[in-house]
This record gives C-alpha cells, sequence and structure tokens, in this order.
C-alpha cells in the first residue's frame, strides 16, 4: 500500500496532539499534585477523595468549636480567679473587722471596705466576652443585677430561689442546667420532644448561680434568714460591722463568716469543674489532629500523585514532545513545490 503525504501529515499530527495532551496532563499533575482534575478521568478515587474531604471538613468543624469553647472556658477559668481572690480579701477583711481590738469606727472602715468588694464581685460575675455573658447560661443579657438590696440572677431574686417544692426544685435545677452547649462530634442526636440530647452536645458554660448560691437560710442565726448567695451574704456581714459597739454581735459576725467561707467553697468547685473540661477538650483537640493527619495520609494516597515520579515523566515528555516537533520539519513539507520535487 501506497504511503501518501496526507495520510504522513495526519498520523503525525494525530501523534503530536497526544503528546501534547499528555504533557498537559502531566502539567496539571505537577501544579497541583492531584491524579485527576476532573471526576470523570477517575470515578472511584473520586468518590473515595469526595468522602474524604467531607469527613475533613466535619474535623474542621469539630476543631473550630472546640478552640471557641476552650477560649470561652480559659476566660471562665480567670474570672473565677478573680472572684476567688475578691472573695479571699473579703475574708481576710472580715477576720480583721472580728478582731476585738477594732473599734467602731475601725469596724466601719472594714464595713466600707466589704462594700467596695461587692461591687468588684458583681461586675465580675457579669464579664462579658465575644457578645455572651460567660456566667449568665444561654441568656444574652447581664445576668446579675441588685434590685433595691437583693440580688438577681437573670430576673429573679435570688432569695426567692428556695428548693422547698417540687415546682422550686424543678426551676432551680433548670436555671442550673442552663448552659451554652457545642457539637464537638459525640454523636448529636435528639429527645422525642425535639430538643438535643445534651449528653451528645459539650456543656462549656456555668451558669453563675451554680457557685453565687440561691435562696435562705434558717438555721444559721436564730430568729433571722440569711441569704445564701455570697454577695447578699458579704452585705449582711458589712451591715454587722457598721453596727454600734452596743448593738454588734461578734457570735453573729462569726456565724455570718462560717457560712460566707462555706458557701465560698463552691466556687472552688466550679473552677475544679471547668479545668476538667479543659482537659477533655486537650483530649479530644489531640484526637482530632491524629484523625486528620490519617485523612490527608489516606487523601493523599487516593488523590494525590508521587511528585518526583510525575515531575521525571512530565520533563520525559517534553523531550519527547520537543523531538517531536523536530521531526516535524522532516515530515511536514515546507510548500507544493517540496512536495512536487
Amino acid at each position: 500500500m501506497r504511503i501518501t503525504y496526507r495520510m504522513m501529515t495526519s498520523k503525525y499530527s494525530t501523534n503530536l496532539n497526544n503528546i501534547s495532551s499528555d504533557l498537559d496532563k502531566l502539567n496539571t499533575q505537577v501544579a497541583t499534585g492531584r491524579k485527576y482534575a476532573r471526576t470523570s478521568e477517575d470515578v472511584s478515587s473520586a468518590v473515595k477523595g469526595y468522602q474524604i474531604r467531607r469527613n475533613l471538613s466535619k474535623l474542621e468543624g469539630y476543631q473550630d468549636n472546640i478552640r471557641h469553647a476552650d477560649d470561652f472556658l480559659t476566660n471562665s477559668e480567670s474570672t473565677l480567679d478573680q472572684i476567688e481572690s475578691s472573695l479571699a480579701e473579703a475574708s481576710d477583711k472580715i477576720l480583721q473587722g472580728m478582731n476585738g481590738t477594732q473599734s467602731e469606727g475601725e469596724r466601719k472602715i472594714i464595713a466600707s471596705e466589704l462594700r467596695t468588694i461587692q461591687n468588684q464581685l458583681l461586675e465580675t460575675l457579669n464579664t462579658n466576652t465575644s457578645g455572651m455573658y460567660l456566667f449568665g447560661g444561654s441568656s444574652n443579657e447581664k445576668p446579675f443585677a441588685v434590685v433595691g438590696d437583693k440580688l438577681q440572677y437573670n430576673g429573679r431574686n435570688l432569695d426567692d430561689l428556695n428548693e422547698g417544692t417540687a415546682a422550686e426544685k424543678e426551676l432551680v435545677a433548670s436555671l442550673k442546667q442552663d448552659s451554652l452547649y457545642v457539637d464537638i462530634g459525640l454523636g448529636v442526636s435528639f429527645e422525642t420532644n425535639g430538643e438535643v440530647d445534651r449528653n451528645t452536645v459539650f456543656n462549656y458554660s456555668k451558669a453563675g448561680i451554680n457557685f453565687v448560691g440561691n435562696g435562705t437560710n434558717t438555721s444559721k442565726i436564730p430568729g433571722e434568714t440569711v441569704s445564701n448567695n455570697l454577695y447578699d451574704l458579704l452585705g449582711r456581714i458589712a451591715t454587722e460591722f457598721e453596727k454600734s459597739d452596743e448593738d454588734y454581735s461578734f457570735d453573729k459576725a462569726d456565724s455570718l463568716y462560717g457560712f460566707f467561707k462555706e458557701n465560698s467553697l463552691k466556687t472552688n468547685q466550679a473552677t475544679t469543674e471547668i479545668g476538667a473540661k479543659t482537659q477533655y477538650l486537650e483530649f479530644m483537640t489531640s484526637r482530632y489532629e491524629t484523625q486528620n493527619f490519617n485523612l490527608q495520609e489516606r487523601q493523599t494516597t487516593v488523590e494525590g500523585v508521587d511528585a518526583a515520579y510525575t515531575y521525571i515523566t512530565f520533563q520525559s515528555q517534553k523531550v519527547a514532545y520537543q523531538a517531536a516537533l523536530q521531526m516535524g520539519q522532516s515530515v511536514v513539507q515546507q510548500s507544493v513545490f517540496d512536495y512536487m520535487s
């Protein structure tokens, strides 16, 4: 069979286009590090790659939530440290005021200092970060306020929040459990009433009522109802110090001080709980970092190319392409006159 010029040029053009196409594909692989640019090039790998990327995206969301919760807990812990410092300072002042050598005027000065600590305590309890109150539960309103001379929490007088009846216990329990939650990959599920199951999300805030205290106590001082919350209790001690020598009672001050110290332990417990939550987040962070690394390794295996091998192949293909172009000068005639000759 006679090989015509048209057949030679057609075959040459086809081969050159194939080499050029392969070169372009290798160039894309070198630039992106991926085996394919379109799903149709490798459907099986593309499906596996999509699943891996979806899992990586989930992990990224969990890690973002963990960072947010960790920052919130860190701020809560440092703020609780400030509260503990204020309570420790108040304790020192109370002991100083109970010293039998203190005069009426000196006790009144100490009472003024205790009321200053009261105001500092109230301000610290209302600490706000990123638009959310640290100890206000899920409410975005300032949680603590003084109405008259009594402390309120989220609009409710703390002295009125006793736990005598079942209804009162339920109300107080709901206030104490009210919190901020975030999904960190525990498998979010819902109750039959449509609410999120709290065991499947992470609680990263502490309602202030848990450590400030609520309700009243009638057993500490005979014939007197005493507030359980630290703010009002501190104010009651200041009131005792403001009394004249004739009305001042060391026994009352001592009883109030013991009750104050007892209730102050709740802040230590809250700090411990926050520390435990922070440690749990550190564990989850380490776990997700490992999962993220493993998924990225698998993604490279499924979607990635061998960089060294691909680059060498790319350079070889470039040489082949250049050689094909040079060969074309002898295969493709320059003009009809060259062909006629």
